[in-house]
């Protein structure tokens, strides 16, 4: 403990620092870098390489930014870790509701720029995998919502995580695909059961992955849609999707209250893991087939 929060003083010292430094003109110019490693623009891009340009490697990044978003709220849970404005309340240019450590930003942006360079132009790959992490990382402290240490921290699990994907992705995919669909669904069902063994606290991310990787697993059978069209429909698409996906989603949500009412408000986790689970299916499943009925999709020949 003692080392900790010696570590802590020095990264308060740091930011307080960093901020006399640059001033409060950057707040706004570093919270539109946040964004690029945001929840908001995360759900954004994935539908579009899932609808739009490489359906598998879509299912691949949605999945995986799903189990990143996991490990990285279970290890907040585990360390509880203050942030930054928690210990000096004026260094706080940004807010959060979670823990500090590890960075959930700094984690997902190595993941997310690493796994997106393969559809970037060559010469863009690199840089984006190294530049944007780095102002990312480098965002989260000025704003006062994470410590050196917390920053670091999410490189490494996301480095680490990236790396096991790398490693053992390719061997796992084709098992997978061999296994048949029934394996499949209880695989993911049971990963979702350990998710909320580990996490009964939120249910919001293994209510996703259940609902994504059985979609998932659905689509890739019964609505493979062929992505090899014309930009206007693949905008078309993607607008409808989400569109859509944000009508069910707030519907969703409007409706949960009077269901946990009727429950006795014990059963709120349970209402969250399916909201989330439905917004799931329809994102990997449920948008797919209703892009086939409505004639902005073609089904992928065999």
């Amino acid at each position: 403990m003692a080392f900790i929060e010696s570590m802590h003083a020095a990264g308060l010292q740091f930011i307080q620092q960093l901020q006399s430094f640059l001033g409060l003109g950057f707040r706004i110019p570093m919270q539109f870098v946040s964004f690029f490693a945001s929840e908001a623009f995360v759900i954004a891009v994935v539908p579009v390489l899932y609808w739009c340009i490489h359906r598998k490697k879509g299912a691949e990044f949605g999945l995986l930014i799903l189990g990143s978003a996991f490990i990285n709220l279970w290890v907040k849970q585990l360390l509880a870790w203050p942030r930054p404005y928690e210990i000096i309340p004026s260094l706080g240019l940004a807010k959060e509701s979670t823990y500090g450590m590890p960075s959930g930003h700094s984690q997902l942006s190595v993941i997310f720029w690493a796994f997106i360079a393969e559809f970037l132009p060559a010469g863009l790959r690199v840089p984006a995998m190294i530049i944007m992490p780095l102002l990312i990382g480098f965002s989260r402290i000025y704003l006062g919502v994470h410590f050196p240490s917390d920053v670091v921290g999410g490189y490494i699990i996301g480095v680490a995580f990236f790396g096991l994907f790398k490693a053992f992705g390719p061997k796992v995919e084709p098992m997978l695909r061999d296994s048949g669909w029934r394996l499949r669904v209880i695989l993911a069902a049971a990963l979702s059961f350990i998710m909320n063994l580990l996490l009964p606290s939120d249910t919001m991310i293994s209510g996703a992955f259940l609902g994504a990787s059985i979609g998932f697993t659905f689509a890739s059978r019964n609505v493979p849609i062929d992505q090899r069209d014309d930009v206007r429909h693949k905008l078309l698409r993607y607008l409808a999707g989400l569109a859509t996906t944000g009508i069910i989603y707030l519907a969703l949500k409007f409706a949960s209250s009077p269901l946990a009412s009727i429950s006795g408000n014990n059963q709120e986790q349970l209402i969250r893991f399916i909201r989330y689970a439905l917004v799931g299916g329809w994102v990997s499943y449920g948008a797919p087939f209703m892009f086939l009925k409505l004639g902005l999709a073609k089904r992928e020949s065999s």
